[in-house]
Parts: C-alpha cells; sequence; structure tokens
C-alpha cells in the first residue's frame, strides 16, 4: 500500500475521544509510512482544548480550519492520499477531496448526513444506511461498517487495569458552556438522592477538556443557584458538596471500567449515553431549558450571526426551544431502540425531580428491565472495516 498522506478531520471532543483513536491505531498499523494530518474543525460545541488532547495521539501534524482554508487553496499534488472524517459535515471531507485529489470518505451516525462527492459513506448501522438510502444516496455509495464507539470501548476494558467503584455517576460535559450549568445542578441531584439512599456512592466523570476556569465556575454554582443548583470545594481526589456529600473524582480514562460497575448515571446528551448503552448502565438525560439561549445551536450564515448580536439572545431561545420539540430522543440508546429507554428530563425541572427520576430508575425492577433492552442494541465494532473499505479503495 503505497499512501503517501492521510488527512483525517474531526469536529468535538466524543469524536476526538472515540472514533479518531482505534482508526488512528489500526491506520498506523496498516500504512506506517503514510503521513497522517488532522483537522480540528471545531463546531458550536467545542471546548477549545481539544487540540491539547490530540497530541496525545500518534500525528504528523495537527491543524485548525486556518490551515483546512490554506489547503483547499493550494495547487493538488503528485502524492497519493485519502481523506477520512471522523465527525463534522461531510461537505468538508468533499471539498478538500476535490482541492486535493484525494477520494473522500465519511463516518457518521446520521444517514441523513449524506453528500455528493464522497467516494463512499460508512454508517455504524443499517438503520443509518436507510436514512442515507432515503437522502438519495445509491446503495454503493454507503456501507455499514459498525460502530467506533464499541471499538474505543474494546480498547480501553482490554488494558486490565483496576476500575475504580462508585453507585451513580455524574457526567455534566467536557464542554465548558455545559459544565458550569450541569455540574452545580447535579450535585443538588446528588444531594437528594443520598438523602433517601445514603449508601450510595458518588462519582463525578471529570474530562481532561475541562479547563481551570470552567470548574471553578460549575462548582460555583453562581449560574444555576436560582434553579436549585449547589456549590462545592475541591478537596484533592473529591469534591464536597455544600450539603457535605462526598463525591469523587475520577479521570475521563476510567470512565468504562466505572461505567462497568455503577448502577446509574447522570448525563447530558451526547455520545456518552451510547457508551453507557453498550456497557449496560441505565442513565437520565437531561436537557435542562432554564436558559435555552445559553446552548451553542448549529445555526450558520446570516441566522448565526444575528444570533450573536444584542437582540440575538431571543433567537437563540427560540431556536433551541423549537429544535428540542423537534426531537423526539435525546439519547442515543433511546433513538436506535426507538422508546423513551432512557428517562429524559426536559425543559424545566428542577433536582429533586432528577432525583426523583434517578431513584425510579435505580429500583431493582427498573434496572433489570433497562440492561436487558440495552442488550438489544446492535453493538458491532467497525474501526478495522472502516479502515479495509478506505484502504482497499487505493490499491
Amino acid at each position: 500500500m503505497a499512501l503517501d498522506e492521510i488527512l483525517l478531520l474531526t469536529n468535538g471532543p466524543g469524536e476526538l475521544s472515540t472514533w479518531v483513536p482505534p482508526v488512528l491505531r489500526r491506520l498506523r498499523e496498516r500504512v506506517p509510512q503514510a503521513r497522517i494530518e488532522l483537522f480540528l474543525i471545531r463546531d458550536q460545541f467545542a471546548t477549545g482544548t481539544e487540540e491539547t488532547k490530540a497530541r496525545q495521539l500518534p500525528l504528523d501534524a495537527i491543524s485548525g480550519r486556518t490551515e483546512f482554508l490554506a489547503r483547499l487553496a493550494r495547487r493538488k499534488g503528485a502524492g497519493r492520499g485519502v481523506v477520512l472524517m471522523l465527525g463534522g459535515a461531510p461537505r468538508d471531507a468533499v471539498l478538500l477531496g476535490r482541492a486535493t485529489g484525494y477520494p473522500a470518505y465519511a463516518y457518521s451516525f446520521n444517514g441523513r448526513a449524506w453528500r455528493r462527492g464522497l467516494r463512499a459513506y460508512l454508517l455504524d448501522s443499517e438503520r443509518s444506511v436507510q436514512q442515507a438510502l432515503a437522502r438519495g444516496a445509491r446503495p454503493e455509495q454507503v456501507q455499514a461498517v459498525g460502530n467506533l464507539v464499541v471499538d474505543a470501548l474494546e480498547d480501553a476494558l482490554r488494558s486490565g487495569a483496576s476500575w475504580p467503584r462508585a453507585d451513580v455517576l455524574l457526567f455534566p460535559s467536557s464542554r465548558p458552556f455545559a459544565v458550569k450549568y450541569m455540574l452545580g445542578f447535579m450535585l443538588a441531584a446528588a444531594e437528594h438522592i443520598a438523602a433517601a439512599q445514603p449508601h450510595l456512592r458518588f462519582a463525578w466523570v471529570k474530562s481532561r477538556l475541562l479547563t481551570r476556569r470552567s470548574i471553578e465556575e460549575g462548582l460555583s454554582a453562581r449560574l444555576v443557584r436560582e434553579f436549585g443548583g449547589v456549590g462545592g470545594s475541591l478537596q484533592g481526589d473529591r469534591v464536597v458538596s455544600e450539603g457535605g456529600l462526598e463525591v469523587a473524582v475520577l479521570d475521563e480514562d476510567l470512565r468504562y471500567g466505572a461505567m462497568r460497575q455503577a448502577k446509574l448515571a447522570l448525563t447530558i446528551p451526547g455520545t456518552s449515553t451510547l457508551e453507557m448503552g453498550f456497557l449496560g448502565l441505565p442513565a437520565v438525560v437531561l436537557l435542562p431549558l432554564h436558559k435555552p439561549e445559553a446552548i451553542p445551536v448549529p445555526i450558520e450564515g446570516l441566522l448565526h450571526w444575528i444570533g450573536l448580536l444584542p437582540g440575538g439572545k431571543w433567537l437563540r431561545h427560540e431556536i433551541v426551544r423549537r429544535l428540542e420539540a423537534r426531537i423526539p430522543h435525546l439519547a442515543l440508546p433511546n433513538q436506535y431502540l426507538g422508546e423513551r429507554l432512557y428517562p429524559e428530563l426536559r425543559g424545566i425541572f428542577s433536582p429533586q425531580d432528577v432525583a426523583r427520576t434517578a431513584l425510579e430508575a435505580l429500583q431493582p425492577g427498573s434496572q433489570t428491565r433497562i440492561r436487558q433492552r440495552l442488550r438489544e442494541l446492535e453493538a458491532r465494532p467497525g474501526a478495522d472495516a472502516l479502515v479495509e473499505v478506505v484502504l482497499s479503495g487505493e490499491r
């Protein structure tokens, strides 16, 4: 296989943590001579610290949007290469493929995002393939290769490390805008859960993508006190809430082992819900809309710039509310299974509401029902098949 370079594109913390590493490891094994560059095309949900995490990966170059645009303007080279998108807008992969003359591939959970100009659209499941076909893709242009989250789980759990034990895990997000609202809110909910079941052990799975400032703001609970949130203080390897609840702080590298042994997670929507689903962990998914204008929304063009104006706060508020109302399920396992298996709290609710829902999910009957249903998720690894498609297309 004589590839000169491989150009990867990704956009957010979830994809960078779960999609990129298993694929990159296999590419390094199969084409060790190829130069591999990763373009971080950050979206509205990016933390700003993704580059720090990317530096831990075996890459030859890490670039951003500026370098991406410069590459689009550069002349085509004489070498051989491929473009592979692992998170983001397939349009960007198509543009980069045209600029370089390389075939462009994209991987996604969303078949509806298929774009003309891709050599192949690689998907997690047959469900996603049907979505792409409905959008006009031809059968030879799409393929279900498997779920890269499964590869990330298998790689992590294969290490044989000793895993921490906790009953209830808090996932307030790896995104600064979310953690400053959700951490204090979840701490308050944890206090109410602990009041009803004092024997439970709690842990916050802290992302490495969080900045010190965002953590301090989250622990202050300044933005959520009016909604019932509470603050806490970081004391060594644990947080002590204002009500005296001790919550262990776990590094994100320990999250899969912790998920395997926990009884419940409190989380926001995102890739983590699928990780939990594959590991059989019940969860309560939270989308508070006390301040919907604070949630980044995927809007482009004129609406994006209007939303940044002083009066744009109302526009962002309305867009988030309308988008939320159109989404039947927030959690990925709920989307895959077509039912509200994971309870979802949306809109205006309190930490006490979260605690009541969590206590119900902790009941033995609920635990059994949720775990049994989660076994029906299509959990097939995809990294090997994805890399095979990408590389075989260049032989």
